[in-house]
């Protein structure tokens, strides 16, 4: 960041920030922060965001949303133990050189974020308020004794190749470019100057680090699901060899029937198989360790183990279907992520990439989240119905039509928005989004409003471009949620009907 900018900037903030409190940190990537501020006399909250990235450095307010990690990194956590909930004194830049530093105080005495913006090596430090270094800063430095933990923090040295005389810096040729004027000319309030180096930051950031989360997080998907895809295989190995073994009590009746022929140390026995209608011989391998009896005994053994065996393995199976068809459908909101990386991130976004987090490091558990249950208990007390994730569209014939854009839209359509006699679309075994049609009370839905609901659940999956899709319509009062089920999961235990729909004549509707 030029220092002609950075005056500028850090002379707004100087007047904005003081007063205000510290109320949440956040790292989205190693060299991104953004703290978020309340109080000091302005209304609503205030983002500053601090880049030290090479390609993007910054210091700014900034109204947009971004994508943050699941779990915080080592140096957010830090900060959140030290500066979360402190109030800022004073935000000052040094004269040395492109140095910033933010002053916070708490209970526990004051602390102090320095900020380098000296190019490529540009970092981040926290000190006590005697300048002393707590230890925490974003980019190690072993080699460097100035960024030692308990050192008293210095200046790093400026090269004599640097020049000190000011020439126009980014802020002036952007006013100069956007307004067609210089600031001396057409002089503009700091707030516009960090909108217009906002606007300018935030595409680049995008370009750079917008999609990064994202696609480490399609990447550990992808990788679940064939973690899935090969348990569902080993168990279906696992049940074609207990199916082998379910007519063994019939061997052991053959056997009964017989065990005065048997003799220690055989290997087989052939006898007339009374269980076929042709009555054919079989040849029965037999263990020469065991006995007669042991021997008949472990085929009514085998049996039973094999029975309890295949019950077991069909709940598992159909429990990895089900998380199969899950991950497929967070995998198809992840490429819509994907495909609109340059915009404000929604509070349901945030919470999509937390729940495919869990999911892709399995530990998830049976309930929803933590933040998401109170929620829940919230909503719940206050009788409000959320419609987060969802759109709503009017029905040609009177009728109203939601889709879900994400798992917690789709939640929110089958938990506080559908009656048991609303009608649920949803693509045949493909990802897509949940649909539903809800009608006036004592009315039934027209044929057309239920083609142009299936429509757009075609249309919102990922067979959106084939000829003819398939589309299930079943009542609400017929779903029912799994046990230990996931936000948007949910089963269909109830008659259906299949329409199929061609999503290309979506424009006739």
């Amino acid at each position: 960041m030029d220092e002609q900018s950075l005056e500028m900037i850090c002379a707004a903030l100087a007047e904005d920030l003081p007063g205000t409190f510290i109320t949440k940190i956040h790292q989205m990537t190693p060299y991104h922060l953004l703290l978020r501020l309340r109080g000091g006399g302005q209304s609503g909250e205030q983002r500053l965001m601090i880049s030290v990235a090479p390609m993007e450095p910054g210091l700014h307010l900034t109204t947009r949303r971004y994508l943050n990690p699941p779990r915080p990194l080592r140096f957010c956590a830090y900060l959140r133990h030290h500066l979360q909930g402190a109030k800022i004194t004073a935000l000052a830049k040094s004269s040395h050189d492109r140095i910033v530093t933010i002053k916070a105080v708490r209970k526990d005495g004051e602390k102090q974020l320095i900020i380098e913006f000296t190019g490529k090596h540009s970092n981040v430090i926290l000190c006590r308020g005697d300048n002393r270094q707590i230890g925490a800063r974003i980019f190690e430095s072993a080699t460097d004794a100035r960024l030692q933990p308990g050192v008293s923090y210095t200046f790093p040295e400026t090269p004599a190749s640097i020049n000190t005389k000011k020439t126009s810096g980014l802020l002036t040729e952007l006013i100069r470019r956007v307004h067609n004027s210089t600031l001396s000319d057409n002089p503009l309030p700091p707030a516009s100057w960090q909108q217009l180096y906002d606007d300018w930051f935030y595409p680049r950031y995008h370009a750079h680090y917008g999609s990064r989360e994202i696609k480490r997080l399609e990447k550990a998907l992808r990788r679940h699901e064939k973690r899935l895809q090969k348990r569902k295989k080993n168990l279906l190995e696992e049940s074609h060899d207990k199916r082998g073994h379910i007519n063994d009590s019939q061997l052991g009746d053959l056997l009964k029937g017989a065990l005065h022929r048997l003799q220690r140390g055989a290997t087989t026995i052939t006898l007339t198989n009374y269980w076929s209608p042709a009555l054919e011989e079989v040849k029965i391998a037999l263990n020469p360790a065991l006995s007669p009896l042991a021997n008949l005994e472990k085929f009514y053994k085998n049996a039973k183990k094999a029975r309890r065996g295949l019950e077991i393995i069909e709940k598992r199976l159909q429990e990895t279907r089900h998380e199969e068809e899950y991950t497929a459908e967070l995998l198809y909101q992840f490429e819509a992520l994907k495909n609109t990386p340059v915009k404000n991130v929604s509070a349901e976004e945030q919470e999509l990439l937390d729940l495919a987090s869990d999911l892709a490091e399995r530990k998830l558990g049976p309930q929803l989240s933590g933040k998401n249950l109170r929620d829940e208990k919230k909503h719940e007390k206050t009788g409000r119905k959320p419609q987060l994730g969802v759109e709503r569209i009017n029905g040609i014939d009177g009728g109203i039509i939601y889709i879900g854009r994400n798992a917690f839209g789709n939640e929110n359509i089958y938990r506080h928005l559908s009656a048991p006699d609303d009608l649920w679309f949803h693509v045949r075994n493909r990802p897509g989004a949940h649909v539903l049609l809800k009608t006036a009370p004592g009315r039934k839905s027209s044929t057309g409003e239920q083609h142009q609901a299936a429509t757009l659940a075609a249309v919102n999956s990922r067979e959106q471009n084939e000829k003819q899709v398939e589309v299930s319509m079943i009542q609400v009062k017929y779903l029912k949620k799994p046990k230990g089920g996931r936000p948007g999961q949910v089963l269909l235990a109830g008659p259906l009907q299949t329409l199929m729909i061609d999503p290309q004549k979506m424009t006739s509707l």
